[in-house]
């Protein structure tokens, strides 16, 4: 056993190393760099007028209250990571119009700093179809009179460079996204990240790796630093459970719910109880797997009905559209395990719609 012990010191000093020294990001020459920015270009905000702003507790466009009838959007056959990688634009546009044709007039978006990026070690360097893809997003969803909440650092790494730990490459690239939109009227709002609280475990069974003082300093510093950058839009952060303890760092409270009206109620009195800040249900939806399509429509126009009955900003529905398995799968080719993350969409993946696509237009 003795003659191996110099190798096991070696490993566990190895192990040491390498958890206080995460391996180096990659870099870029000065040649990739600069063509890396002239292609991408610099951002030309649409035609859209006037930027939403928060008076009195209600969202106002160009003088008049707005409440937000919304969704959130990927496309069917590119979810998550598919997105800005390989979207095709005439399909977003037949999709959004779909989507305008149901009365609904905001949309939600998903930001991941991995497709939009490269060569990290090099700072924020745009990745330049990618960002086109997003800046075309955009303008599609302006023309068609939508108004855009962002979410950035979805997918964010939470290991090697967490995200909590401010590393350098990632402030960098929110510097970037925000100032390259932040003359942008159609986006009515940046949120500064999905389901956070999760990262710190607001469930049982959703037991996170950091503590919450850690991940709501980083909602201070990163809200301060939007706000230095962006005098136009308003911030907001989409929590799961612990919605009430974003209060401080956003201008608008924003929190998810997948169970019926009665606990709806239950938590918007709780938050309210909280905060006098405003209030939107940024996420709720219902899966047609192991349930009906009408009683998904049913379960919808309860919570629906709840949300208007208690004056919050809106709410934004999960999600417009079905996915097919195969493109949830990522990298292609393969197929997800068949289960409810595919099925919470209004409409099916051939674009007809479901039930539920009559209760969001009737109201």
């Amino acid at each position: 056993m003795l003659k191996y012990s110099w190798i096991i010191c070696f490993l566990l000093l190895a192990i040491q190393v390498s958890a206080q020294e995460p391996p180096p990001l990659s870099t870029c020459t000065d040649d990739v760099i600069n063509t890396a920015h002239t292609l991408t270009g610099t951002y030309t905000p649409s035609n859209m007028q006037g930027f939403i702003t928060l008076e009195n507790d209600q969202f106002i466009e160009n003088g008049e209250p707005y409440a937000v009838r919304g969704i959130n959007y990927y496309p069917s056959q590119y979810p998550w990571r598919r997105f800005l990688v390989e979207s095709d634009m005439d399909v977003i546009r037949q999709e959004l119009t779909l989507l305008k044709e149901a009365n609904l007039n905001s949309v939600r978006i998903f930001l991941w700093n991995e497709a939009l990026f490269q060569c990290f070690g090099s700072g924020a360097i745009p990745n330049p179809s990618h960002f086109q893809r997003l800046d075309n997003f955009i303008q599609i969803a302006s023309e068609l009179d939508f108004r855009l909440i962002v979410t950035l650092n979805d997918l964010p790494d939470l290991t090697t460079y967490p995200l909590y730990d401010n590393p350098e490459h990632i402030v960098q690239q929110t510097v970037y996204i925000v100032e390259r939109y932040r003359d942008e009227p159609a986006i009515l709002a940046w949120d500064m990240r999905n389901e956070g609280d999760i990262d710190y475990g607001t469930h049982p069974n959703l037991q996170g790796n950091f503590d919450r003082e850690t991940v709501l300093n980083w909602l201070n510093m990163t809200s301060q630093m939007i706000r230095v950058l962006d005098e136009n839009h308003l911030i907001t952060a989409g929590w799961l459970y612990d919605a009430e303890s974003t209060a401080p760092y956003v201008d608008f409270i924003s929190f998810h719910h997948w169970t019926n009206s009665r606990e709806l109620a239950e938590r918007i009195a709780t938050i309210q109880s909280a905060t006098d800040k405003p209030i939107l249900l940024q996420e709720v939806g219902y899966a047609t797997f192991g349930r009906t399509e009408q009683q998904q429509a049913n379960a919808l126009d309860e919570v629906l009905a709840a949300t208007e009955n208690a004056g919050l900003l809106g709410w934004m529905v999960w999600t417009a559209f079905d996915f097919p398995r195969e493109a949830t799968c990522f990298p292609s080719p393969c197929q997800s395990v068949n289960n409810q993350e595919h099925y919470f969409g209004l409409w099916r993946t051939d674009y007809t719609p479901k039930p539920a696509v009559e209760v969001i237009r009737s109201r």
